[in-house]
């Protein structure tokens, strides 16, 4: 085992030292089996900086008690289906982000991230500190019947791989524009453009065959792997819609409910120090395609295009109005998850832009 494991495992272990000194007799080892659907191919770096080492250091707390198969994308079917598969009991876990489940239920298009929201500098703090997992969690129990915690984070995406520069929100209008989440329903609504949500791997042909003006995949390292700067000359940034965002593990709660709570504590600690190191892994990917992003600029080979001041102010408040508005409809129909969880990202939003001032970041 690891110093880390070692140092962790040790914290774990407390608990149960604790019951033995009162005389409680630890459960003997058992073998606990879980087959872990994911949205990302084995060599994606979402599958290789959050499900393949949440695997390991799981079986690595519970001394290999607890064991994780990550399966890659098409496993179990469409990656948008995967709660499903969850459903039918050929997965017992799903990781992925809550926008994959579509608008019907608006929370799922905030909770993990919110266009032109919280930031990679912010959003581990409402996750964590302010909230945001808490009421995942009490919402997926409530309205789905699974537990839930968050495993995985990461920077913002490139806005998008572009036909066409877009330099104001009216460029938008009448553009083919693959994006999914609350941002489809947004720039469709309030800037005329005709989103569209094509399944992430048939994005790079549609591209090139120009089925698309512009398109929104994810970050600049994944972005890379895929190859989506051969596709269009421009390149947009930064990346709004996905400003800072976080996955969520869902897990079959009959599953959950059968495991001790050493090995429940086992799961939960390394969720979150794998979510900690998934966001520095993802932005160092990111900075190694950046820089090779930047070489093909100054070659001529893509050109790259800042958002104008004024296109994020007016995202801004696109955003916020949507948002607003969707919410009191449904609290209106019955459902308050969507009115939190908008009211809880916006104030926590607000309160940092006003008292982060006094930060240092090492940005130009």
């Amino acid at each position: 085992m690891t110093f880390l494991g070692n140092r962790i495992a040790a914290t774990l272990a407390a608990g149960t030292l604790a019951a033995a000194a009162l005389g409680a007799s630890p459960a003997a080892a058992q073998s606990y089996t879980f087959r872990l659907a994911t949205i990302d191919v084995e060599t994606g770096n979402y599958y290789n900086f959050i499900a393949v080492p949440f695997a390991n250091l799981v079986s690595e707390l519970t001394e290999g008690d607890v064991a994780i198969q990550p399966l890659p994308a098409g496993t179990v079917g469409s990656v948008f289906k995967l709660h499903e598969a969850l459903d039918d009991g050929l997965v017992d876990m799903v990781n992925w982000p809550a926008t994959f489940f579509g608008n019907a239920d608006p929370f799922n298009a905030m909770i993990n991230l919110f266009p032109t929201g919280l930031g990679s500098d912010s959003i581990l703090a409402w996750t964590y500190h302010g909230g945001g997992e808490e009421m995942l969690r009490e919402h997926r129990k409530e309205t789905l019947g699974v537990h839930a915690m968050i495993l995985g984070s990461g920077p913002a995406e490139w806005f998008a791989h572009s036909h066409v520069p877009i330099e104001t929100v009216e460029d938008l209008k009448d553009k083919k524009y693959r994006t999914l989440g609350n941002w489809a329903a947004i720039v469709s609504d309030q800037f005329g453009a005709a989103a569209t949500t094509t399944p992430g791997s048939e994005v790079y042909s549609m591209l090139e065959k120009k089925g698309l003006d512009l398109a929104e995949y994810s970050l600049p390292g994944e972005n890379w792997n895929q190859g989506l700067h051969e596709t269009a000359e421009y390149i947009i940034y930064p990346g709004i819609h996905a400003p800072g965002w976080t996955f969520e593990l869902m897990i079959d709660m009959d599953k959950w409910e059968d495991l001790p709570d050493r090995h429940k504590r086992a799961i939960e600690v390394a969720a979150k120090l794998v979510t900690y190191d998934s966001m520095q892994r993802t932005i160092l990917a990111d900075m190694a395609a950046v820089q090779k992003i930047n070489e093909r600029a100054e070659n001529g080979q893509n050109t790259l295009v800042e958002l104008s001041p004024e296109f994020r102010e007016k995202a801004k408040a696109a955003a916020r109005r949507w948002a607003a508005r969707v919410s009191e409809e449904h609290a209106e129909a019955g459902n308050p998850w969507p009115k939190r969880a908008f009211e809880s990202i916006t104030a926590f939003q607000d309160n940092w832009a006003a008292s982060s001032y006094y930060m240092v970041t090492d940005k130009p």
